[in-house]
């Protein structure tokens, strides 16, 4: 819950800044400079450290290599075959495509190898269909908003005309139908024109059913259709609401719950809630401090301050982020 310790929200993070800086009320430093300062400390912290981790789904393209990620940096990318156990894909040089066991130059099939390319993946061999793909990546930290998580769907959440059936309640949304049927399942809040979103959520109970997702006028081009949770970064092109439009292939049931929406925007209010972990929201209020003794031409104390804070990504990334071998068993593949 935004504001209750250890989270701690925008007003709660200010107050501890001001305190540092001996200036109760804003007079030499002002909110608007000290939300900039943690702006920058936030997306500073999770760039240096890749802290901030999601999976996210995505989907291959028949006849199409590479896969929009919208994220900061891809870590690691996870096949997910129709049926069978998902297998991680090995990292390659793009320079030798077709060139590694498994794939014949010239051919295409289902994924073995990616690559980082830019502001996407690469599949090798090239894909002959649409797949289904989990990327574990690394990402930049964004506000929560509204309810976290919406589990009420009783209120700002309204039905299409269409012939399925979405029912809202206080627990959670459910869509049923014969087959052929959709409808279209709306939340009401407009979001911001072209803003980075990630917006995640519960499926379960999924039964001749699958829904898809718009945000912002656009679509997350993947059709959900299995039990657990599903998770994807949008960037708006208009201000319009999320969609979710269920589909039946027979006696159709599927319910929706737990949904997590994120928004990439810098500190504007006192009651805006980073994702940031506990861990390194305290780091926002020294790096702003730093920012402030700056300011002030307190160059020495400044110059402290920002040695202790580098100094703690360092030990917090090695102590919450890295995953380090802890002999020669963990090396070991089965």
């Amino acid at each position: 819950m935004a504001g209750t310790w250890p989270n701690l929200d925008c007003g709660d993070l200010v107050t501890r800044v001001r305190t540092y800086l001996n200036e109760v009320t804003s007079d030499f430093y002002t909110d608007a400079e000290v939300y900039r300062w943690l702006s920058v400390a936030a997306k500073d912290i999770a760039q240096k450290t890749l802290c901030v981790r999601r999976i996210l789904d995505a989907v291959t393209a028949s006849g199409t290599r590479n896969v929009t990620t919208s994220c900061y940096k891809v870590l690691h990318v996870e096949y997910i075959p129709a049926t069978g156990r998902p297998v991680m894909l090995t990292k390659i040089d793009p320079l030798k495509l077709g060139h590694y066991p498994g794939v014949t130059p010239g051919t295409s099939g289902s994924p073995i190898y990616w690559y980082e390319f830019g502001s996407a993946i690469g599949i090798d061999p090239l894909p002959d269909a649409v797949y289904d793909l989990r990327l574990y990546v690394a990402d930049l930290p964004k506000m929560q908003i509204g309810t976290f998580p919406i589990t009420d769907f009783s209120s700002g959440w309204t039905a299409g005309a269409g012939t399925g059936t979405w029912t809202m309640d206080g627990t959670d949304a459910s869509f049923s139908g014969t087959n052929g049927q959709t409808e279209t399942m709306t939340w009401d809040t407009a979001l911001v024109a072209t803003t980075n979103y990630t917006i995640t959520w519960t499926l379960s109970a999924v039964s001749a059913a699958s829904h898809t997702l718009t945000a912002g006028g656009v679509a997350a081009g993947i059709t959900f259709d299995t039990n657990g949770v599903h998770s994807v970064n949008i960037t708006t092109s208009t201000t319009a609401s999320i969609v979710f439009t269920g589909t039946s292939t027979g006696t159709a049931a599927m319910n929706v719950d737990d949904v997590y929406i994120l928004k990439e925007a810098d500190f504007a209010a006192v009651g805006d809630q980073t994702e940031l972990d506990p861990a390194w929201q305290h780091l926002l209020c020294i790096y702003a401090t730093y920012g402030g003794l700056t300011k002030d031409r307190k160059y020495g104390p400044a110059q402290m301050l920002q040695s202790i804070y580098n100094n703690e990504l360092a030990y917090l990334r090695q102590a919450l982020v890295e995953v380090i071998p802890d002999g020669r068993n963990a090396q070991k593949y089965q």
